[in-house]
């Protein structure tokens, strides 16, 4: 039984993708837990595939899910979700920003009770250090104050590429969930709020890596216009059939999950395309 999945969304990340891979492995290797690290080859141009495949040749614990064209961080992230197989799941940016010991913190979170966890570098802790990039970070706190009055009060970080869920949750949340720019999360942890999972935000050690696939310029205002989107679909009632069904989608299994996903990406994915081992920073 595969314990714990590590999904790994890439978009042209033939640069900084094996160190995250070296650390991912080397770490999990060493937790005595079955486990698995799932890339997710988001329609790259360069020679990701052809790293990960390298790394699959030696380590059946390394798969890749590959397809083209691009269609976005939200999108790997959730073919990803849906096709792991551990009883946690993790998603982690390919940058490796957070670094990987942490997903301890989150680990103990699911053990207390809590449905899923998420990786803060907002949420106040003397105990942690943040090195971000001044202007992000104050781009990061201006978003956040948005998603907070519109959608999530309470939650001080929605876009740390660090989340940990329990496989049925993850299941269950991303094969409702549509979005696939980087304003994913925010309608990922919407939908886990109206269905009444709980969510714990833990503060975590983060550092800058250079080499990120957000534009400022570019994305920041389409990450803007999706989270409008969530708010009009909250208020116009897109999302009323997900509110309280918890209970009904307690017991349907994973391939069903897996099955219905498939199903609402036809025609947006070739899923997948490519596949290496054993059978997204994007930040």
């Amino acid at each position: 039984m595969t314990e714990l999945s590590v999904v790994i969304p890439a978009y042209n990340e033939e640069r900084r993708l094996p160190k995250t891979l070296d650390s991912v492995y080397q770490y999990l290797s060493g937790l005595g837990k079955e486990f698995e690290i799932v890339v997710v080859d988001d329609g790259s141009l360069d020679t990701t595939a052809s790293v990960v495949e390298g790394y699959a040749a030696t380590r059946p614990q390394i798969r890749l899910l590959s397809y083209s064209p691009n269609k976005g961080k939200g999108h790997a992230v959730r073919v990803g979700m849906l096709a792991a197989r551990g009883e946690l799941i993790l998603f982690d940016d390919a940058d490796g920003s957070s670094p990987i010991h942490e997903e301890r913190l989150l680990t103990d979170a699911i053990a207390g009770g809590y449905d899923l966890a998420i990786a803060s570098r907002a949420k106040p802790d003397d105990n942690r250090t943040v090195k971000a990039l001044p202007y992000r970070k104050y781009i990061g706190n201006a978003f956040n104050m948005i998603v907070q009055c519109l959608l999530l009060p309470g939650l001080y970080d929605t876009q740390c590429g660090f989340k940990i869920f329990k496989r049925e949750v993850a299941h269950d949340l991303f094969s409702v969930a549509h979005l696939n720019g980087f304003a994913f999360d925010v309608e990922v942890l919407f939908i886990a709020r109206l269905r009444g999972y709980k969510v714990s935000e833990i503060p975590i050690n983060w550092s800058n890596v250079e080499g990120s696939k957000v534009n400022v310029l570019l994305d920041s205002p389409k990450m803007l216009l999706e989270v409008l989107w969530i708010a009009a679909g909250a208020w116009f009632g897109r999302y009323r059939q997900l509110r309280s069904s918890l209970s009904s989608s307690a017991g349907s299994n994973g391939s069903s999950m897996r099955q219905s996903a498939e199903r609402l990406d036809a025609g947006h994915t070739q899923f997948p395309t490519s596949q290496s081992g054993s059978n997204s920073d994007r930040d």
